[in-house]
């Protein structure tokens, strides 16, 4: 991708036009922005959030599975066993039983639940409020694991959405393990 990518206009924010079924995001967003705004006026905490931001997507892709801090996959090797999924990809406060600090726990996925061949969707959710958004660079944590996702377990799209207390303030997209 890259400047020649076109974007189209919705109702939360610029999409790119290449992407396919994002209007089951969009219309996710919006409906849970307009039926869920106690959430995000009274700063619950982000799994709160993403919990119900899930169950809406869930009702936009009825075909796909749709899973909040997931964090199994079938073994690359066997695609029968099930291992944790794991990133090539330091990341800091990573839990302790990870000496390795790349077990991932993506906040929402959409996908079907026991293979790598349906990764649809990976989604980063944060409040505008976090004082990690400040300074969103290429370093920026949710967007390293963003680009892993879409290039190493591919993932078709990768989306970083931000919340304020009334409206989304930032949504960035990943395709192909890059920011587009």
């Amino acid at each position: 991708m890259g400047d020649e990518e076109r974007y189209s206009v919705t109702k939360i924010e610029k999409i790119p036009e290449t992407w396919e079924n994002m209007s089951g995001f969009v219309n996710a967003v919006k409906d849970f922005s307009k039926n869920e705004s106690f959430l995000l006026e009274n700063e619950l905490n982000e799994r709160t959030i993403t919990h119900k931001l899930a169950e809406y997507l869930q009702r936009e892709y009825p075909e796909y599975n749709v899973d909040c801090e997931y964090n199994r996959m079938p073994d690359r090797v066997m695609d029968r066993e099930y291992v944790v999924k794991r990133l090539n990809l330091e990341v800091e406060n990573t839990s302790s039983d990870d000496p390795n600090g790349n077990t991932v726990f993506p906040d929402i996925i959409v996908h079907k639940r026991g293979t790598n061949k349906h990764n649809f969707l990976v989604i980063e959710v944060k409040k505008a409020s976090n004082p990690a958004t400040q300074n969103k660079n290429d370093d920026f944590k949710d967007f390293k694991k963003l680009k892993a996702f879409t290039k190493e377990l591919n993932y078709k799209y990768g989306i970083y959405l931000e919340f304020g207390k009334n409206e989304v303030t930032d949504v960035q997209f990943f395709e192909g393990g890059e920011r587009i």
